[in-house]
C-alpha cells in the first residue's frame, strides 16, 4: 500500500516527501476542513509552495474540502481549489455532494476524492460517487476489513484509501460525533472519566486486533494507507516510520495471525505507543 500523509506546513511537506511519502494532503485555514485552523496551512502561498514541491517530485498533494460550507465560504473554497489547481494540485478531498458537484463543474485537472467523513458504507454509494466524478474513496474508520472488501473490489474503478489502523482508530462515527465540541480541543473521547466503578475510558481495539485490520485491508486490495495530521509533528513522523515498517512486514508475512503477533510486538517496542506505555509506568 502507498502512504498518504497529512501535513500542515511546507517544512512538514518537504520532510515527508524526502522520507518517501507517496502522497500528501492538507488543508488551508481559510477553507473549512474539519480540523482547527492550527492544523492547516496558514497561508495560500505556503500551501501553494507545498503543492508545487509535491508536483515537481511526481507526487500528489490533495486539498481538504471536507466540511460543509455555504455562501461566501463556499465561493472561497472553490476559488482556492482553482488557484491550487493551476499550481499542480493532485486532488480535492470532499465530504458534501453539492461541493463535489461544484468542483466537478469547474473542470479542474485535479481529481476528486470522497472524504471518509462522507461515510461511504456500501456499493450503491460508491456507484453514485463515481457518477459524480470521484476517482477515489477514503473508507470510514468503522468498516471492518470483511465489510470493506466488496467496496475495495468495487466494479466502478474507484481507488480506495484506508486509515492506518495499527496506530489509531476513532471509536466514534467521526462526522456525527459531538464529543469534540465539548472543548473544541484535544480528543475528549480519550479522556479518563470517574464513575461509580472507578475511572472509565472509551474502549479501543487491542493492538493485535489493529494488526489484523491492517492485514485484512492489505489483502483485500486497498491501495492507499492514510496517516492522519497531528499537532505534534514529531509524533506523526514516528507513526509514518511505523507504517513503513508494517508495510514491509506485510510483504514478508502472509499469514494473518503471524502478522498480528509480530505486529503486536512491534507496536509495544518501536511505535510511539511503546514510549507512551513507558511514560505511564
Amino acid at each position: 500500500m502507498k502512504t498518504v500523509v497529512g501535513v500542515k506546513t511546507y517544512r512538514e511537506a518537504e520532510t515527508m516527501l524526502r522520507l518517501g511519502a507517496d502522497e500528501l494532503y492538507g488543508g488551508l485555514a481559510a477553507v473549512p476542513n474539519h480540523r482547527l485552523p492550527a492544523q492547516s496551512f496558514q497561508t495560500m502561498d505556503e500551501l501553494k509552495a507545498a503543492v508545487v514541491l509535491a508536483a515537481g517530485m511526481g507526487r500528489r498533494f490533495s486539498l481538504l474540502v471536507n466540511q460543509p460550507s455555504f455562501g461566501a465560504r463556499a465561493r472561497r473554497t472553490l476559488s482556492a481549489a482553482e488557484e491550487l489547481d493551476e499550481a499542480g494540485l493532485g486532488a480535492c478531498i470532499v465530504r458534501e455532494t453539492p461541493m463535489l458537484e461544484a468542483l466537478c463543474g469547474l473542470g479542474l485537472k485535479a481529481r476528486l476524492t470522497v472524504s471518509s467523513l462522507a461515510l461511504c458504507f456500501n456499493l450503491p454509494a460508491m456507484k453514485r460517487y463515481r457518477e459524480l466524478g470521484a476517482s477515489r474513496v477514503v473508507l470510514p474508520f468503522h468498516l471492518l476489513p470483511s465489510e470493506a472488501a466488496p467496496l475495495i473490489a468495487n466494479p466502478y474503478g474507484l481507488e480506495t484509501e484506508v486509515f492506518f489502523h495499527a496506530d489509531f482508530c476513532c471509536a466514534n462515527v467521526d462526522p456525527a460525533c459531538r464529543l469534540w465540541n465539548l472543548t473544541h480541543r484535544d480528543q475528549t473521547c480519550r479522556f479518563p472519566y470517574r464513575g461509580p466503578g472507578g475511572r472509565y475510558r472509551m474502549p479501543e481495539a487491542p493492538a493485535r486486533e489493529k494488526m489484523r485490520a491492517v492485514h485484512g485491508f492489505h489483502h483485500s486490495g486497498a491501495q492507499y494507507l492514510k496517516i492522519i495530521r497531528m499537532n505534534d509533528f514529531s509524533e506523526e513522523l514516528e507513526v509514518f516510520k511505523f507504517a513503513r515498517i508494517m508495510t514491509k512486514l506485510l510483504e514478508k508475512v502472509r499469514d494473518r495471525e503471524e502478522f498480528a503477533r509480530l505486529g503486536e510486538q512491534l507496536y509495544f517496542t518501536v511505535s510511539r505507543h511503546a514510549r507512551n506505555a513507558w511514560k505511564r509506568r
